[in-house]
Formats: structure tokens, sequence, C-alpha cells
């Protein structure tokens, strides 16, 4: 069992599920419905070659690999892929 997998499994419970497809975006922090909250959980989907996350410029594949990590601090983005990608990304804002 990976280490980012097992700790995944000690994580609380997320609230909210973000599903993007296709989408690349640019190096920024998290901000909106999420803020307050502290670390996300997310993980790639699909058949695409490319598409790390990188996370103040460590890159992480994250394709059927979760990683935790907090969005409204680390400066993160997604690396140029080729094919379909999907992403999910668990969070529970603050509210």
């Amino acid at each position: 069992i990976s280490k980012d997998l097992a700790s995944s499994a000690q994580r609380p419970s997320s609230s909210h599920c973000a599903v993007n497809r296709n989408a690349q975006f640019t190096p920024h922090v998290d901000s909106g419905r999420g803020l307050g909250q502290s670390l996300s959980m997310i993980v790639g989907l699909g058949n695409y070659g490319g598409g790390k996350l990188l996370v103040e410029g460590d890159a992480h594949d994250i394709r059927f690999t979760p990683l935790q990590f907090d969005g409204w601090r680390s400066r993160h983005w997604t690396a140029p892929f080729a094919g379909e990608r999907f992403s999910l990304v668990w969070f529970t804002p603050d509210i």
C-alpha cells in the first residue's frame, strides 16, 4: 500500500468533490467556496500521458494515485498532457 493511500485512510471525510475534465490549470492557490479548509485529496483518471500535478514546483503523478495537499496555501498547477484526463478533488469548505 502506498504511503499516500495509507495517509488517505486516516483523512477525515470530505463534503464536496469537484470533477474536472481536460482541465489545464495555471499556477494558483485555491479560493472561493472551499475557503478555510486545509487539505484536499486529488486523483487523476483517464487515458492520458503527462498531466502531473505540480505543487510548489514538485511534480506528482496523480494518475490512479491519490495525493493529499494543501491547495489553499501551496501554489499548484497542471503539467501539459495528451489524451482524456479527469481529476477528482475532495474537500470540505469551512462554511
